[in-house]
């Protein structure tokens, strides 16, 4: 995390003086939702709400994708998913 705030902060100052937006994509140790939520948060503050679109910023886990299903598979009958009922890629 401590990274991607560098390279947001580094975006802003960019933006700042070209007035042009850049799109950033974190890699890696995104797996869980809780996580991915921290990731938004730090958008948001650091770059302003437009930057929350996939244009802009977006992550490429498929861990991460696996525990937001188990997340609204909890949501809708109250128990969490074994991992064994998604796909590991």
């Amino acid at each position: 995390m401590e990274v991607t705030l560098v390279m947001l902060h580094a975006i802003h100052v960019g933006t700042s003086k070209t007035r042009q937006m850049s799109a950033m994509k974190p890699a890696g140790g995104i797996r869980t939702s809780k996580q991915a939520l921290h990731y938004l948060m730090m958008v948001k503050e650091e770059l302003g709400p437009e930057w929350l679109d996939n244009h802009w910023f977006r992550f490429g886990a498929s861990s991460l994708a696996n525990d937001i299903l188990m997340q609204l598979q909890k949501e809708a009958d109250g128990h969490y998913q074994s991992g064994d009922y998604f796909s590991i890629d």
